[in-house]
């Protein structure tokens, strides 16, 4: 299996909605585009509208299929963006130009946060040339010391 592969698969998937944190990156704006454009995902956009528009104007990417929700703090785009996935708004919650402490604070504040009580991970994917397959990495210095209960959640929400 490959990427386009696994595109592939997520377009039958139906078309999910994201709400991003402060998406004022070049890295982001392209990445939220090609989903787009690839009719995978759209996309909300909350950061520095000035910026935001500037670096998508530099990249020709066109937002007029977007929502922009300007809030410059990046602490308080993380909790906005968090929100909306919280709220249902959004179906997923992605990290732009953001340190990692402000997004995963934000992930479990309790009042907007999207705390399921469950254990958190995460998984990162990468197609290697020479390799056949994918390769997933889960919980890379995320989770320092996990339980074998811990690996057992972890697996599961790698699966």
């Amino acid at each position: 299996m490959n990427f386009e592969d696994l595109i592939a698969k997520v377009k039958t998937c139906g078309k999910q909605k994201l709400a991003v944190a402060a998406a004022e990156d070049d890295a982001v704006l392209e990445a939220v585009d090609a989903a787009h454009k690839q009719g995978i995902a759209d996309a909300i956009l909350v950061g520095d509208e000035a910026a935001i528009r500037k670096i998508a104007a530099e990249l020709n990417i066109d937002l007029s299929d977007y929502e922009i929700i300007n809030e410059p703090d990046k602490v308080q785009a993380s909790l906005k963006a968090v929100k909306l996935a919280h709220d249902g708004v959004a179906n997923m919650y992605m990290k732009g130009l953001l340190d990692t402490k402000t997004f995963l604070k934000s992930v479990l504040d309790k009042e907007v946060g999207l705390r399921t009580g469950n254990t958190l991970s995460h998984v990162a994917v990468f197609e290697v040339k020479g390799i056949e397959q994918l390769l997933f990495l889960s919980d890379v210095a995320f989770m320092t010391y996990p339980t074998l209960e811990d690996k057992v959640h972890i697996i599961e929400n790698t699966v």
